[in-house]
């Protein structure tokens, strides 16, 4: 997935535009999900229905699954906005605790 870039940087246009909008919009709400995950105070209520991506990923994010998330950065140039965004994303994503276990099914054939 796309990183949340800012328009200017990209130059994007038209049908691009909107999808970085829909992309950078579904990260946010992702980000949300995750404050909400691990803030152990006040989780009130997640709002995984805010966009398709955190609807899908429900289940690895608050569910019984082991998770791995992969946020990358250059190291070419200075810290960016973008750069901190994404390093603050990873640290809030560190800190979900999901605790999965073996499903089992019992057959019983009497």
């Amino acid at each position: 997935m796309a990183g949340s870039e800012r328009v200017r940087h990209t130059g994007a246009e038209g049908i691009r535009l909107i999808e970085g909008g829909h992309i950078n919009r579904s990260l946010l709400t992702l980000s949300t999900v995750i404050a909400k995950l691990t803030d152990e105070k006040d989780r009130g209520v997640i709002p995984y229905r805010d966009s398709k991506l955190t609807r899908i990923l429900q289940p690895s994010l608050g569910g019984n699954a082991c998770t791995a998330i992969i946020c990358t950065i250059t190291i070419a140039s200075t810290f960016t906005e973008e750069t901190i965004s994404t390093l603050k994303f990873a640290s809030g994503a560190k800190r979900i605790q999901n605790k999965p276990h073996i499903n089992e099914v019992s057959f019983s054939l009497f």
